[in-house]
């Protein structure tokens, strides 16, 4: 049986609307439509995006926590997280963000954002849970996201994760669309041939799909995945 992943090894930085709308290519999604976001920790996106019509629900083991713990683990990887990011700005394309105190900014925003949301709709919007067995019924979604998890920390989850994770990102969604594919140094992810090659034999249609968003340098492909 594959075990959950909880999660104490990712950093907790959220993301915004603009930023799930460009790697995710959102263009296409009607504004009715019911979203999942899977991992994506304390992101405005939900909010922001169910301001725009969405009807969207976040899943991550974080929201077991509350607001104060969520700010504090926020804390603690910020400045390391930064120096990170100041060490390695060559692996980076900066065009998107501009500056390494940009990203630093968008984070707390992101963050800010959440956590006033968080503490007004809490369980209405955010369900502690993760992957690779989520707590929602079959078809319960129009559209699955999961951003800067799978492939990602692909060091610390295998093969036989991935493929179970979008499995149920699949039986709970019609649709999952997956980004980045590359790992936390910035190489194609080595999962990535042999998920693919998996999800085929499950009769599912992998994709990879060319995205306007580039800040690992390499990294301007999602993957997505459709029923037949």
């Amino acid at each position: 049986m594959i075990k959950e992943f909880n999660l104490d090894g990712v950093v907790p930085w959220g993301r915004r609307f603009d930023e799930y709308d460009a790697f995710f290519s959102l263009g296409d999604v009607p504004p009715g439509a019911s979203v999942l976001d899977v991992a994506g920790g304390p992101a405005s996106f939900a909010m922001e995006a169910a301001a725009r019509g969405m009807k969207v629900t976040a899943a991550d083991p974080i929201y077991r926590l509350d607001a104060e713990a969520i700010r504090r683990r926020f804390e603690e990887t910020a400045e390391a997280m930064r120096r990170g990011m100041h060490l390695a700005a060559y692996r980076f394309n900066w065009s998107f963000y501009g500056t390494e105190a940009a990203v630093y900014r968008r984070r707390r925003e992101a963050l800010d954002l959440f956590l006033a949301d968080f503490e007004t709709m809490g369980g209405k919007r955010y369900v502690p849970a993760s992957l690779p067995d989520l707590p929602f019924g079959e078809g319960a979604f129009d559209l699955a996201l999961t951003s800067h998890f799978l492939f990602l920390y692909g060091d610390e989850l295998g093969c036989d994760f991935h493929v179970a994770a979008i499995r149920e990102l699949m039986r709970v969604a019609k649709e999952a669309r997956i980004f980045p594919l590359a790992n936390l140094d910035g190489r194609p992810s080595s999962h990535l041939p042999g998920v693919m090659r998996a999800l085929k034999d499950l009769g599912l249609v992998p994709e990879l799909v060319a995205v306007p968003f580039e800040f690992q340098r390499g990294a301007t492909t999602m993957l997505r995945v459709r029923k037949i």
